[in-house]
């Protein structure tokens, strides 16, 4: 199924480039947009017209017409091709612009109907098509042009004259100036929305370099202490409860470098191993801040490669794993569950903490809240800010008093 979907794809997408696609030698986004919507539109008004007419049966009416008008629209339609369909685009409004005048010359005598048809549609058309390729200013200038031209012609038509066409003339001049305005609309918002979009793109870009400059000075940082700390270990003649506190040190400089890696892969948008990370934490653990023991346990079936969370989903158990370590002392006990469930991961997360405040469960997630007089309150609520940035969600999970904290994080698997 894969294979046909794919196969399918690629056979309207060379059809697309064959018959749409603009030429190479248009570089602007925008133009090439506007440019593929004009092939388009010609390429259905060449094809269509003719059947239309022959189901109406009023092709042979106008056969010299329809047949000019065609040869017109083929003209364009391969100008539109080039690199010249700002031109193509141009000469297809003024095309549609004096297609009224030619329907009432060549078809004298014309049915209400037919005259309300010719003098509305072919002047919005060309309003609609001038929307894309003219300024405001000239699309202004083409839709009074349009209905003053109309006024005075239809006036000196002797078959028609301007009391039957006054109607029509003014409901395309309404029509058209209906479709100047939402142009004018449109082309402000899309403005704004371009203007927003290049700031974005500059604060990106600058984020990616504070990012770069960041990762590459604390790396640096801390692989010199992370060598000295080694260094001292290695070479003096140290206690053994001096030697308790450089381990911790070192363990903890390394989780800072595990942390430093992870922000440089964001910055580059590398894939990574979720589950060697939370491995490497676990370990980490045992010798930061007192140590815990950290259990991970895999409720499914399912190989590493096929994990990928968001890259700094760590962070957040790293803080689960901060809180633990700082409430329940020394020694803690941590099970953290993975598992699938149809698209979606879930982590369990629990301890042997003496749990949280019932005072502050419900507020656990703000900013600011904390049990710990020294403490910011950041940690919860920078984990929910990442969680539901990959569109997940983290919950406090009800536990008995005294038996700890447990969460659930659920996050979906791109």
């Amino acid at each position: 199924k894969n294979g046909s979907e794919q196969g399918e794809y690629t056979f309207i997408h060379r059809v697309r480039k064959i018959l749409i696609e603009p030429s190479d030698a248009v570089d602007s986004d925008v133009i090439r947009v506007k440019a593929r919507l004009l092939s388009f539109a010609l390429l259905l008004i060449v094809i269509i017209l003719p059947a239309v007419q022959i189901v109406l049966g009023i092709l042979f009416e106008n056969v010299t017409i329809f047949v000019l008008a065609t040869s017109i629209f083929f003209i364009v339609y391969v100008v539109s091709r080039t690199k010249f369909v700002a031109i193509a685009g141009i000469i297809i409004t003024l095309t549609l612009a004096i297609m009224p005048y030619l329907f009432l010359l060549v078809e004298f005598n014309q049915t209400p109907m037919k005259l309300g048809l010719n003098l509305i549609i072919w002047p919005v058309i060309a309003a609609l098509f001038g929307s894309q390729w003219l300024t405001s200013r000239f699309e202004l200038l083409l839709i009074s042009g349009e209905t003053m031209g109309l006024l005075i012609f239809c006036n000196l038509h002797t078959a028609i004259g301007l009391t039957r066409a006054l109607e029509p003339i003014i409901d395309q001049a309404a029509l058209s100036l209906a479709v100047l305005i939402f142009t004018w609309s449109l082309n402000y918002y899309v403005a704004l929305l371009e203007e927003h979009k290049q700031f974005l793109e500059q604060r990106q870009r600058e984020l990616e370099v504070y990012t770069s400059v960041l990762t590459h000075d604390l790396g640096n940082d801390m692989q010199i202490v992370k060598g000295h700390i080694e260094l001292i270990s290695e070479t003096m003649d140290i206690s053994p409860k001096m030697e308790s506190y450089l381990s911790t040190a070192l363990a903890v400089s390394e989780r800072m470098a595990s942390v430093i890696k992870l922000f440089s892969v964001v910055g580059r948008g590398n894939e990574y191993d979720f589950l060697e990370t939370l491995k490497t934490m676990a370990d980490q653990s045992k010798h930061v801040r007192g140590g815990a023991n950290v259990s991970l346990m895999f409720e499914s079936d399912y190989r590493s490669a096929d994990i990928r969370p968001g890259i700094l989903l760590p962070l957040v158990l790293e803080n689960l794993l901060r809180n633990t370590v700082d409430y329940a002392g020394e020694g803690a006990i941590v099970t953290i569950r993975i598992g699938l469930v149809q698209k979606m991961l879930l982590i369990t997360y629990r301890d042997s903490g003496p749990g949280i405040d019932e005072k502050i469960r419900p507020r656990i997630f703000q900013k600011g809240v904390t049990s710990k007089g020294e403490g910011k309150g950041l940690g919860l609520y920078l984990s929910k800010r990442i969680v539901e940035s990959y569109g997940g969600k983290i919950e406090l999970l009800d536990t008995k008093t005294g038996t700890g904290a447990a969460f659930l994080i659920s996050v979906p698997i791109l």
